[in-house]
């Protein structure tokens, strides 16, 4: 079977990154779940996730030089998303994982989390 343009966008990026990016997609998967509601797919060229409800994609991720941001594109409507997320636009935010600073599963999951919520909130 063919490798997804999801899957090959991991393999494609530098080691660093790449290993930060898959940390990242498990802990996405984790808090996702098996919501029937959100699938995996490619928006722009970055893995993203979307939910089949008005205002659907939900978060991607996007390698950089040194780090990956987790991008929520309803980000400034999280809870203490000025506190939790960088960004000053009018609705996407995003967390920077770096990579070679502690891995912040717990912090993930929630704002994963509560984008669940967001996202199946407003239909």
């Amino acid at each position: 079977m063919a490798e997804s343009r999801f899957e090959r966008y991991f393999a494609e990026l530098e080691e660093a990154e790449r290993g930060v990016a898959l940390k990242i997609r498990d802990a996405v998967r984790d808090a996702v779940g098996d919501n029937p509601r959100i699938s995996e797919t490619t928006k722009w060229n970055y893995p993203a996730w979307v939910h089949e409800g008005k205002n659907g994609n939900m978060c991607s991720i996007m390698g950089a030089n040194g780090y990956v941001r987790l991008q929520f594109f309803r980000g400034a409507e999280l809870p203490e998303a000025e506190t939790r997320l960088e960004g000053t636009g009018k609705g996407m935010r995003h967390l920077k994982v770096w990579c070679d600073r502690e891995f912040p599963t717990g912090k993930i999951r929630e704002l994963v989390s509560d984008a669940v919520v967001l996202h199946g909130s407003g239909e």
